[in-house]
Protein backbone atom coordinates (compact mmCIF):
# COMPACT_ATOMS: atom_id res chain seq x y z
CA UNK A 1 0.00 0.00 0.00
CA UNK A 2 1.40 3.44 -1.09
CA UNK A 3 1.10 5.97 2.05
CA UNK A 4 1.84 9.76 1.03
CA UNK A 5 4.34 11.31 2.92
CA UNK A 6 3.72 14.99 3.87
CA UNK A 7 6.30 17.15 1.47
CA UNK A 8 7.68 18.91 4.89
CA UNK A 9 8.40 15.17 5.79
CA UNK A 10 10.35 14.79 2.36
CA UNK A 11 11.96 17.94 2.98
CA UNK A 12 13.20 16.56 6.30
CA UNK A 13 14.80 13.16 5.10
CA UNK A 14 16.64 15.17 2.41
CA UNK A 15 18.06 17.67 4.31
CA UNK A 16 19.14 14.58 6.77
CA UNK A 17 20.53 12.99 3.86
CA UNK A 18 22.88 16.24 3.46
CA UNK A 19 24.37 15.97 6.50
CA UNK A 20 22.30 18.48 8.25
CA UNK A 21 22.35 18.22 11.86
CA UNK A 22 19.07 19.75 13.06
CA UNK A 23 15.90 20.65 10.80
CA UNK A 24 13.27 22.26 12.80
CA UNK A 25 9.31 22.95 11.57
CA UNK A 26 6.31 25.39 11.94
CA UNK A 27 3.79 25.79 10.44
CA UNK A 28 3.56 29.42 9.08
CA UNK A 29 0.27 30.02 10.44
CA UNK A 30 -2.36 28.97 13.34
CA UNK A 31 -5.75 30.18 14.72
CA UNK A 32 -7.33 29.54 17.88
CA UNK A 33 -10.52 30.97 19.79
CA UNK A 34 -10.39 32.55 23.21
CA UNK A 35 -10.91 30.39 26.35
CA UNK A 36 -9.66 27.39 24.44
CA UNK A 37 -6.56 25.97 24.19
CA UNK A 38 -3.79 25.42 21.37
CA UNK A 39 -0.85 23.28 20.25
CA UNK A 40 1.78 25.46 18.60
CA UNK A 41 3.51 22.46 16.57
CA UNK A 42 7.29 22.59 16.23
CA UNK A 43 8.93 18.89 14.99
CA UNK A 44 12.46 18.86 14.40
CA UNK A 45 15.20 16.23 13.44
CA UNK A 46 18.36 15.55 15.03
CA UNK A 47 21.24 13.11 14.28
CA UNK A 48 22.38 11.43 16.54
CA UNK A 49 25.45 13.23 17.52
CA UNK A 50 22.64 15.57 18.78
CA UNK A 51 21.76 14.02 21.86
CA UNK A 52 21.88 16.89 24.35
CA UNK A 53 18.67 18.55 23.05
CA UNK A 54 16.92 21.63 25.18
CA UNK A 55 14.06 23.73 23.69
CA UNK A 56 13.23 27.27 24.24
CA UNK A 57 10.15 29.21 22.93
CA UNK A 58 9.96 32.89 22.11
CA UNK A 59 7.25 35.27 21.99
CA UNK A 60 6.76 38.66 19.52
CA UNK A 61 3.44 40.67 20.50
CA UNK A 62 2.04 41.65 17.42
CA UNK A 63 3.13 45.70 16.74
CA UNK A 64 6.43 44.69 19.27
CA UNK A 65 9.63 44.94 18.51
CA UNK A 66 11.43 42.21 20.82
CA UNK A 67 10.86 38.71 21.26
CA UNK A 68 10.25 37.24 25.02
CA UNK A 69 11.49 33.97 26.27
CA UNK A 70 7.81 31.64 27.43
CA UNK A 71 9.51 28.40 27.74
CA UNK A 72 10.85 27.43 29.58
CA UNK A 73 9.00 29.69 31.81
CA UNK A 74 10.64 33.38 32.92
CA UNK A 75 10.01 35.19 36.35
CA UNK A 76 9.01 37.93 33.75
CA UNK A 77 6.17 36.43 32.26
CA UNK A 78 3.57 36.26 35.01
CA UNK A 79 0.50 35.76 32.32
CA UNK A 80 1.50 32.36 30.79
CA UNK A 81 1.74 31.08 34.55
CA UNK A 82 -0.14 27.36 34.82
CA UNK A 83 -0.83 28.05 31.00
CA UNK A 84 1.55 26.58 29.02
CA UNK A 85 3.21 23.06 28.58
CA UNK A 86 5.22 20.97 26.96
CA UNK A 87 4.82 17.10 27.28
CA UNK A 88 9.00 16.22 27.63
CA UNK A 89 8.42 12.71 26.57
CA UNK A 90 7.75 13.33 23.26
CA UNK A 91 10.26 15.76 22.86
CA UNK A 92 13.23 13.51 23.82
CA UNK A 93 11.34 10.44 22.06
CA UNK A 94 9.44 11.54 18.80
CA UNK A 95 11.43 15.03 18.25
CA UNK A 96 8.24 17.22 19.02
CA UNK A 97 8.46 20.29 20.94
CA UNK A 98 5.18 21.39 20.17
CA UNK A 99 4.00 23.57 23.21
CA UNK A 100 0.36 23.58 24.82
CA UNK A 101 -1.16 26.95 25.52
CA UNK A 102 -4.57 26.86 27.56
CA UNK A 103 -7.31 29.36 28.11
CA UNK A 104 -6.08 31.96 25.23
CA UNK A 105 -6.74 35.23 25.38
CA UNK A 106 -6.73 37.79 22.42
CA UNK A 107 -3.20 38.78 24.48
CA UNK A 108 -1.74 35.43 23.23
CA UNK A 109 -1.65 36.82 19.91
CA UNK A 110 1.72 37.22 17.90
CA UNK A 111 4.79 35.61 16.35
CA UNK A 112 5.97 32.03 18.63
CA UNK A 113 9.13 30.70 17.47
CA UNK A 114 10.66 27.21 18.79
CA UNK A 115 14.67 27.61 18.94
CA UNK A 116 16.00 23.64 19.70
CA UNK A 117 19.65 23.98 21.02
CA UNK A 118 22.25 21.28 20.47
CA UNK A 119 24.50 22.79 22.75
CA UNK A 120 25.08 25.55 25.28
CA UNK A 121 25.80 28.14 22.33
CA UNK A 122 24.35 25.75 19.04
CA UNK A 123 20.65 26.62 18.43
CA UNK A 124 18.50 26.19 15.18
CA UNK A 125 15.29 27.54 14.63
CA UNK A 126 12.23 27.64 13.04
CA UNK A 127 10.57 30.23 10.96
CA UNK A 128 8.22 30.75 13.51
CA UNK A 129 4.19 30.55 13.45
CA UNK A 130 1.79 33.30 13.60
CA UNK A 131 -0.70 33.02 16.08
CA UNK A 132 -4.26 34.34 15.67
CA UNK A 133 -7.34 34.49 18.13
CA UNK A 134 -10.26 34.66 16.03
CA UNK A 135 -13.41 36.51 17.27
CA UNK A 136 -14.05 37.39 21.03
CA UNK A 137 -15.45 36.57 24.59
CA UNK A 138 -18.71 37.77 25.72
CA UNK A 139 -19.70 41.19 25.55
CA UNK A 140 -17.36 42.19 22.71
CA UNK A 141 -20.40 43.79 20.62
CA UNK A 142 -20.29 46.53 23.53
CA UNK A 143 -16.34 47.21 23.12
CA UNK A 144 -16.40 47.29 19.41
CA UNK A 145 -19.70 50.24 19.29
CA UNK A 146 -17.10 52.02 22.64
CA UNK A 147 -13.84 51.38 20.46
CA UNK A 148 -15.72 53.96 17.70
CA UNK A 149 -15.53 56.45 20.66
CA UNK A 150 -18.00 58.94 21.70
CA UNK A 151 -20.24 58.94 18.92
CA UNK A 152 -19.64 54.82 19.05
CA UNK A 153 -21.35 55.11 22.57
CA UNK A 154 -24.35 57.03 21.33
CA UNK A 155 -25.01 54.69 18.64
CA UNK A 156 -24.99 51.88 21.04
CA UNK A 157 -27.39 53.62 23.17
CA UNK A 158 -29.76 53.92 20.42
CA UNK A 159 -29.59 50.46 19.29
CA UNK A 160 -30.65 49.55 23.15
CA UNK A 161 -33.52 51.82 23.06
CA UNK A 162 -34.77 51.28 19.48
CA UNK A 163 -34.99 47.59 20.43
CA UNK A 164 -37.32 48.96 23.44
CA UNK A 165 -39.09 50.83 22.01
CA UNK A 166 -40.29 48.25 19.02
CA UNK A 167 -40.91 45.69 22.02
CA UNK A 168 -43.16 47.87 23.42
Amino acid sequence: MCRKLPIWLVLQRCLLLQGSEVWVYQPPEQRASPGGSMLLNCTFSATPKASKLAVTWVRRAPGGSGEVQIYPPSSQVTELHGRIALDSGRFRHQRDASLRLANLTRHDAGLYRCFIWTSATSSHAGNGTELSILGEGPGSGVRHWAACGPLGVVAAILLILHARVCRE
